[in-house]
């Protein structure tokens, strides 16, 4: 029994010493201005999520669509912790135009690359887990600060 407590507070601690999802400020992220209304922007982040962010389905995508704030939330989060290791907040401007705001984890697939891949989805409305436009240097990637 002693052995299951000790490996029990060896594993809390070292998931505590090991912050796993978007961490404010040291996660990459960024603020765009999209020409796609908020539901549109939120079946492309859903489709490009879905596609690629899950991990063999192990992580999981949430969403919420608040149609009469004109607005949508798309988090993927991780197994055990439900932490967020991306996350898309979706404000519609007008019918055409949207705000969104795109954050990472900064580690493995939710990277700053993964960032720009879920932008250009967004955008263009055509899931790809690589982004294949030029960069956009009006709207860089914040890098997590170290």
């Amino acid at each position: 029994m002693s052995r299951i407590m000790a490996a029990a507070t060896v594993l809390a601690v070292s998931l505590a010493g090991c912050s796993m999802g978007i961490q404010p400020g040291q996660s990459p992220s960024g603020d765009y201005k999209v020409e796609v209304g908020y539901r549109k922007a939120y079946e492309a982040a859903r489709a490009q999520a879905e596609l690629c962010l899950t991990a063999k389905d192990a992580y999981k995508v949430r969403g919420e669509v608040d149609d009469a704030g004109r607005k949508a939330t798309l988090r993927v989060t991780a197994p055990l912790t439900d932490n967020d290791v991306a996350r898309v907040d979706i404000v519609g401007i007008d019918a055409g135009h949207s705000d969104v705001h795109i954050a990472m984890w900064g580690r493995s697939i939710w990277n700053g690359d993964a960032m720009i891949a879920m932008r250009d989805a967004i955008r263009f409305q055509v899931p790809t887990c690589v982004s294949y436009m030029p960069s956009d240097t009006n709207n860089p990637v914040r890098p997590p600060q170290q």
